[in-house]
């Protein structure tokens, strides 16, 4: 069985097919469960909510949501949500107002480095979404001054993922513009949405490892251990960080598309891992929550 817990639309702003296109590609791949799990927002999958066809595929409403734990990102996976959930709503109003900061300061640190960007040609490019680190390298690259600094991401070395790249060389911690602006406290994430999903740990190879045991003081259902980002050692190594934690596990390609994230497919074949879906689903009918039969 062929499933995806973690995919990207254009509505995560680093994401390049609408989810009209992706629902068409797991359609053409006989993905039998899946989950749009856009950045920080819903929109995504509630284009596809309404979609009957009888294609004979179950989506699962998600996001991956950008909390903080202490100066630490952490990315949870939300299952099951539903659009209308005030306290979601709240959740995601916090986020987008910090994301904003956030920009605010990202783009006065590139200044600093000689850039040149402004915060209005930055939210032009954004197209209605919060800013991601896609929109800040496009729309730095539209200015012709500012593509010497860039030249390494435009047909150097790391022109092969220049988005990635991009993101990690400058807006992760330790980044040259790096800022820290929390978006949202992961304790303040699950006092609010605890009980109204299922939550996963999304590739939990980016979090320090000193900081993984006091993460699991949280109400994690799961981890994603299937991820695009483990090789089959650190599958091995998280599924047992799961199993001491009794969490079960997802999967998931985390994708985006070929150009912010190449050589990552839609898809995780999970013959070998019944369970992975069978706990999820029973996890989403004993909180009843939501999925989608399209």
């Amino acid at each position: 069985m062929i499933i995806d817990l973690h995919i990207h639309s254009n509505h995560s702003s680093d994401g390049e097919y609408a989810p009209e296109e992706i629902l068409q590609y797991v359609k053409r791949k006989n993905i039998k469960y899946f989950a749009i799990a856009d950045h920080n927002t819903v929109s995504g999958y509630c284009k596809l909510k309404n979609y009957n066809q009888g294609i004979s595929t179950v989506m699962i409403p998600a996001s991956e949501f950008s909390t903080f734990f202490g100066e630490h990102e952490v990315h949870v996976l939300a299952y099951g949500i539903h659009y209308e959930d005030q306290a979601l709503i709240s959740v995601f109003e916090t986020i987008n107002k910090n994301k904003l900061k956030q920009a605010h300061a990202r783009v006065k640190a590139l200044r600093n480095l000689g850039f040149k960007i402004n915060f209005d040609d930055l939210m032009e490019h954004a197209v209605g979404n919060v800013p991601s680190g896609v929109t800040f390298l496009n729309t730095l690259l539209k200015n012709e001054d500012n593509k010497t600094l860039l030249s390494e991401y435009i047909e150097g070395e790391k022109s092969y993922s220049p988005y990635t790249s991009f993101y990690f060389d400058f807006f992760a911690k330790g980044g040259l513009a790096h800022v820290h602006v929390p978006l949202i406290d992961i304790g303040e994430f699950f006092d609010k949405m605890n009980g109204r999903a299922v939550f996963s740990m999304a590739h939990p190879i980016l979090n320090p490892g000193n900081i993984m045991p006091d993460l699991f003081d949280f109400p994690f259902d799961a981890v994603e251990v299937f991820s695009s980002y483990h090789n089959s050692e650190e599958v091995r190594l998280f599924r047992s960080v799961a199993d001491e934690n009794k969490c079960f596990y997802t999967a998931g390609s985390d994708y985006h598309g070929p150009n912010v994230k190449p050589n990552i497919f839609m898809g995780v074949d999970c013959s070998l891992n019944p369970a992975i879906m069978e706990k999820l689903l029973e996890a989403i009918d004993r909180r009843n929550l939501y999925l989608y039969n399209l």
